[in-house]
């Protein structure tokens, strides 16, 4: 079976692909023309086309039928409606191949599902569960060890270690490749294979593939604390450290119903304030709770104030738990409540807003339920990026999420992925709550802190300035209407003025649809060296920036001339940082390939390659 290696695809020059589709895609297949690499991982952040990888990474790499490998039903669920729904089938409407007689046989793997089809398959999806273990039905018992040529294990650390483990020994003449949007484990184990490829969060944000992220944080004027051991006796915080530890008191804090409301009625406004600035999106907000029970008090508080709410949680039946996934999709939702459910695989776009109610010690679970905000909504859709596609986390300030927010936030010792035990909650935590947590009363909420992901950038601002760009031009108009109404002899009613605000609102601002698709005719290669050179040249940049960020220089600064002027000609003292730096690098890359016209697709590759090592010599000559 060659069909991957047979089946023409056009991918490296493919405009309706995303930059970091094709860059991951090319590193995959370098990575695995030679025989000796056997395993890799690529880190793709949430909503940057994961699904879309997975689905190109076979072709040009494996020799005969691939095997994904998801971690639960969500997650196998966002694999199948890539692949599997001919009218929504991602090879055809992304004009990967070019016929709909090209597209690979795809099935998943159940228990009932014939040899034959097995057989005749190109690629086999199932989760975990289904693949490993000691019953007669699994899919190693099924099958001989050399039946797949590549495997691709989806989001591997969100399952036991062990059970694709299990899967990888038996078909170990396999290749491997490990994709992923959030590269911490949940159990203190590293995740496998070399990392080939790893697009930041940052980089993706700023190209406006995801939502855009800030966080505000609210807090009180005044907290005071009552506890089972000084019963009738109002404390502050200060006076709870002296018996109890921080933990204890994020802990009474993020299960108080005071400050939990408090997070509510800000998570309300902020809601409010989108959906009068773009009326017709279905902006949701996403609200965690600590468990069942503590969700379903969330719930009754949400819809005290009016909302609609959904809860999803792990103990559903499939039954329920569908009907709440179709209330969401159908947008009979304004609030929707999870208790460790909606994770990896769940892409539901118009969840804008998140209010956390629970204190988090792990990294992984905090990017986790971070990055199910981060999709972004079609620009067809939109009154606005900075206003539809600017994600907010809302928390209490004295539950302790700062520090994570501020890892997440700087990226940093990835490779390291170190790993806290995650907090537990049960039902009968929260329910007893009150025999060894304090009791908490607030007074006088406010926005305690502000904070955008990218140092640079600041979304809030951004939100704000087009929010009020926006209003600006409809009430211009509106005048004009109401001044001619009012010339004429008519007098409108308030109820018609809004109405007509509104429209006014998605006339000015609604923006064009997207790109016009570009007809598949042949494969051009000079395509895929056009994107090639779009990506070296954004890649430098994106990186020339970051390092100066890291490193806390201004990019429009002025200091690094002299730093530089030893290694280039004619600087001018007036030349911004990271103008010199991206000379720097290309001169660096000019010296050893040769000019960019005259590189073919192999040199403009090993240029890409090539600019790690450049900036870590910019990053010692910056010490």
């Amino acid at each position: 079976m060659t069909y991957f290696t047979n089946t023409a695809v056009n991918i490296e020059g493919n405009r309706k692909l995303r930059t970091p589709q094709i860059e991951a895609y090319i590193k995959i297949r370098e990575f695995f023309s030679d025989p000796e690499h056997r395993e890799a991982l690529v880190i793709l952040p949430t909503g940057t086309g994961k699904s879309g990888l997975i689905s190109i990474a076979p072709y040009g790499v494996s020799q005969k039928r691939v095997l994904i490998i998801t971690p639960g039903l969500v997650t196998k669920d966002s694999i199948r409606k890539t692949q599997e729904v001919l009218e929504d089938n991602f090879w055809i409407n992304y004009d990967i191949v070019f016929s709909s007689k090209d597209i690979p046989v795809v099935s998943e793997y159940t228990p009932d599902i014939s040899s034959e089809h097995l057989e005749q398959s190109h690629i086999i999806f199932s989760n975990i569960q289904r693949i490993s273990g000691n019953r007669k039905s699994a899919l190693i018992n099924r099958v001989p060890e050399d039946f797949f040529d590549f495997i691709i294990v989806d989001e591997a650390h969100h399952a036991p270690a062990q059970s694709w483990r299990d899967a990888l020994k038996y078909f170990s003449k396999a290749k491997v490749l490990h994709v992923t949007g959030t590269p911490y484990r949940g159990d203190a184990q590293e995740i496998p294979g070399e990392i080939i490829h790893e697009t930041p969060l940052s980089e993706v944000m700023r190209a406006k593939y995801v939502k855009w992220l800030r966080k505000e944080t609210v807090n009180a004027h005044e907290l005071y604390f009552t506890t089972p051991d000084i019963p009738n006796k109002k404390l502050t915080k200060e006076d709870i450290l002296e018996f109890k530890d921080k933990e204890w008191i994020e802990k009474s804090i993020a299960l108080s119903p005071e400050c939990s409301n408090d997070v509510i009625e800000h998570s309300i406004l902020k809601l409010n304030i989108l959906k009068e600035a773009s009326p017709k999106v279905p902006h949701k907000i996403l609200a965690v709770g600590c468990s069942i029970t503590h969700a379903e008090d969330l719930a009754k508080w949400y819809e005290a104030k009016g909302l609609r709410v959904v809860i999803i949680h792990s103990e559903m039946d499939d039954e329920v738990k569908a009907d709440a996934f179709l209330n969401i999709e159908n947008h009979n939702a304004d609030v929707v409540i999870s208790v460790n459910m909606l994770m990896e695989g769940y892409d539901h776009k118009y969840l804008s807003i998140l209010a956390i109610f629970r204190p988090y010690r792990s990294l992984n679970a905090f990017a986790q339920v971070v990055g199910r905000i981060l999709r972004a909504i079609p620009e067809n859709e939109i009154t606005a990026f900075e206003i539809d596609n600017n994600g907010i986390v809302i928390f209490h300030e004295e539950i302790g999420l700062n520090p994570m927010w501020e890892k997440f936030q700087s990226e940093v010792d990835r490779a390291k992925r170190t790993i806290n035990r995650e907090y537990t909650f049960t039902d009968d935590y929260y329910r007893e709550r009150e025999n060894f947590l304090a009791g908490v009363a607030s007074d006088g909420a406010y926005v305690s802190d502000q904070d955008s992901y990218l140092e640079d950038v600041d979304f809030n601002s951004l939100f704000e300035e087009k929010r009020a760009e926006i209003n600006k031009k409809v009430d211009e108009q509106l005048e004009i209407f109401r001044k001619a109404s009012l010339d004429a002899g008519l007098t409108l009613p308030d109820d018609t003025l809004k109405l007509f605000k509104r429209d006014l609102i998605e006339q000015e601002s609604r923006k064009a649809a997207g790109e016009i698709d570009q007809d598949l005719v042949e494969k051009r290669p000079h395509l895929a060296r056009k994107k090639m050179r779009e990506i070296l040249t954004a890649k430098i940049k994106e990186e020339a920036s970051n390092l100066l960020i890291i490193n806390g220089l201004d990019e429009k600064g002025q200091e690094l001339q002299p730093i530089f002027s030893p290694h280039l000609r004619n600087l001018q003292t007036t030349d911004a940082n990271d103008a010199i730096i991206v000379k720097f690098i290309l001169g660096k890359l000019y010296r050893q390939f040769g000019p960019v016209k005259d590189r073919d697709n192999q040199t403009l590759q090993n240029s890409i390659n090539s600019i790690p090592e450049i900036l870590a010599e910019v990053s010692r000559m910056l010490k």
